[in-house]
C-alpha cells in the first residue's frame, strides 16, 4: 500500500506506557503484492472455491484493519474451504504458498467448519529463492457449534523474507479451535491471531513454537475475546531467541461480561542463547465479569545451573546442552500436529534423524 505512510500492526487491546514501544509496531509501509504460488491437497467432504468477496469481513483478526486494506489492495483471490455439516472427521487438507523472486505477495483464505465436523488444515510457506520479499497472508475461519478446526501453519521461509501472518475468527457453541504454528524461518516476522470464543462452552488452543536468530525480529499479538459462557482458552509459546534477534510477544485474554465460568491460561517459555537478545513480553488479561479464571506467566532466561551441572557432569558440553534444549521446545510443539507428513517434513528441515 504505497500511499500508506504508516502501517500500523499488533496493536495490543489494552494500552501500556507508550515509552516502553509494546503497544503495536508501525511498518511504516507495506506493499499490495501479487498472489503468490499455491499448491493444494483438499480430500473429499471439502469444497474449495476462489472468491472476490469475503463472506467472514466482519470477523476481527489479531494483526488489525491495515492487513484487511492490503488484501482489498491487492484484489487477491481468496482461497475458501467450506465442510458440509455432520461430516464427522475429515482427512486433512493442505495448502503450500510459494513465495519466488523478489516480489511482494498477498493473499487471504477462508474456512468455515460446519456442525458436527472436524477438520485439521496444513498451510507451509516456503521460497526455494534467497532475493528479498515481502508477504502477507490472511486466514478467517468460522466454527460451527460443535465443530472442530486445527489450523496448522509451518515456517519455511527464507531470511531475505519479511512475512506477515494474520488470523482471526469465531467458535460458537461448544466449537472447538486449535492453532498450531511453527516459526522456523523468515527475516521479520509478524503475526496476529484474535479468536471470538462467542459460544457456550467454545474452545480456543493455541500453540507457538520459534526460533530467532542474526539480527531478526519476530513481532505477536495473540488475543482470546471471552464472550461465550464457559468458553476456555490457552496459550502457549515457547521458543528460542539467539545472536541479536529480537522478539515481542503480546498475549491478551479480555473476559466480557457475561462470559461467567469462563477460564482462560496463557504461558511463554523463551530461552535466551546469547547475551544480545532482546526479549519483550506483555501477558495480559482484561475482566469485566467477576465468575472467571485466567492465569498468565512467562519463564524467560538461560538455562538453571543445577540443571547444567547435571548435563555436563553427563559428558555433554554447554553448546551440546544449550542445542539439546531448543531443540526439545520445538519437537514439544511439533509433536502435536495432527499430520505425520508434516512432522516429518519439520524433522528433516531442522536435520533430525
Amino acid at each position: 500500500m504505497n500511499d500508506n505512510t504508516h502501517f500500523i500492526v499488533n496493536r495490543i487491546p489494552s494500552l501500556t506506557w507508550n515509552w516502553l514501544h509494546m503497544n503495536e509496531t508501525d511498518l511504516k509501509e507495506v506493499p499490495a503484492g501479487k498472489p503468490s504460488a499455491v499448491s493444494q491437497d483438499i480430500p473429499e467432504g471439502i469444497s474449495v472455491r476462489e472468491s472476490t468477496e469475503s463472506a467472514l469481513s466482519d470477523l476481527k483478526t489479531g494483526m488489525g484493519a491495515n492487513i484487511d486494506q492490503l488484501v482489498k489492495a491487492s484484489k487477491t483471490p481468496i482461497h475458501v474451504l467450506e465442510t458440509e455439516s455432520n461430516a464427522g472427521r475429515l482427512q486433512n487438507a493442505h495448502l503450500d504458498f510459494d513465495y519466488a523472486g523478489s516480489n511482494a505477495y498477498t493473499d487471504a483464505v477462508e474456512i468455515s467448519v460446519e456442525e458436527n465436523t472436524e477438520l485439521t488444515v496444513v498451510i507451509n510457506f516456503r521460497s526455494k529463492d534467497k532475493e528479498e520479499a515481502t508477504a502477507a497472508l490472511q486466514t478467517r475461519y468460522h466454527v460451527a457449534p460443535y465443530g472442530k478446526l486445527t489450523l496448522v501453519q509451518i515456517n519455511y521461509l527464507p531470511d531475505s523474507i519479511d512475512f506477515l501472518n494474520d488470523i482471526g475468527g469465531q467458535v460458537e457453541d461448544h466449537g472447538d479451535f486449535r492453532l498450531i504454528q511453527l516459526i522456523l524461518g523468515g527475516k521479520n516476522n509478524y503475526y496476529g491471531s484474535f479468536t471470538e470464543l462467542s459460544g457456550y462452552k467454545s474452545n480456543l488452543a493455541t500453540d507457538i513454537g520459534y526460533i530467532v536468530t542474526g539480527r531478526h525480529k519476530l513481532d505477536m499479538n495473540y488475543v482470546a475475546n471471552h464472550n461465550g459462557r464457559k468458553s476456555n482458552c490457552d496459550i502457549n509459546a515457547s521458543g528460542v531467541l539467539r545472536d541479536s534477534a529480537d522478539k515481542l510477544f503480546r498475549g491478551t485474554i479480555d473476559f466480557h461480561r457475561g462470559c461467567g465460568g469462563s477460564t482462560g491460561t496463557e504461558m511463554e517459555n523463551v530461552l535466551l542463547m546469547d547475551e544480545n537478545v532482546i526479549n519483550r513480553t506483555i501477558p495480559v488479561i482484561l475482566c469485566d465479569e467477576e465468575d472467571v479464571e485466567g492465569n498468565h506467566g512467562a519463564s524467560i532466561g538461560k538455562l538453571d545451573e543445577n540443571l547444567m551441572f547435571y548435563l555436563q557432569s553427563r559428558g555433554l558440553t554447554e553448546e551440546e546442552i544449550y542445542e539439546m534444549m531448543a531443540q526439545a521446545r520445538i519437537d514439544a510443539v511439533a509433536a502435536k500436529i495432527p499430520d505425520d507428513e508434516a512432522k516429518e517434513e519439520v524433522r528433516e528441515f531442522l536435520g533430525e534423524e
